[in-house]
C-alpha cells in the first residue's frame, strides 16, 4: 500500500519523441484536470534545451493519477510511448540492483588491488 507521500509524488507516465508530442499530451492531461508537465531527457538538456538527436521528453503526472493519465495518452495514440509503471518499492529495488551492479565489480577490483599490493610488496 502506497503512503500519502508516495501516492502524491510525480512519476513518468510516457516518453514523447518530440516537444510537440509532449505539449499535446500535457495539454490533453490538463484538459482532464490531471496535473502534468514534461522535461527533456538526453544530451539536449545539458546544452540549454537544444533539440538534439536522441532527446526525448518525459511526461510527468502525480503518481495517484497515473492510471487515468495512461488512458488519456493511449486514447491519443501514444500507447507505445507509455512507460512501464512501477511502485515506489519496485523503484527502490531497481535502484539498489543498479547500484550493486556497478559498485560490486568496483569493490572487487579495489580488494584485489589491496591484496596484490600486500602480496607483491
Amino acid at each position: 500500500m502506497a503512503t500519502q507521500t508516495e501516492a502524491s509524488g510525480a512519476t513518468i507516465v510516457a516518453e514523447a519523441r518530440d516537444i510537440a508530442e509532449a505539449h499535446i499530451w500535457v495539454d490533453a492531461l490538463r484538459d482532464e484536470d490531471i496535473e502534468a508537465a514534461f522535461v527533456e531527457r538526453g544530451p539536449g538538456s545539458a546544452f540549454g534545451g537544444a533539440s538534439l538527436f536522441g532527446s526525448s521528453y518525459a511526461v510527468l503526472v502525480p503518481r495517484s493519477r497515473i492510471g487515468e493519465a495512461r488512458s488519456v495518452i493511449a486514447e491519443l495514440g501514444g500507447g507505445g510511448a507509455l512507460v512501464a509503471y512501477r511502485t515506489a518499492d519496485e523503484e527502490r529495488q531497481s535502484s539498489r540492483r543498479a547500484f550493486l551492479t556497478v559498485a560490486g565489480p568496483i569493490a572487487l577490483v579495489a580488494v584485489l588491488a589491496v591484496v596484490l599490493r600486500f602480496a607483491l610488496g
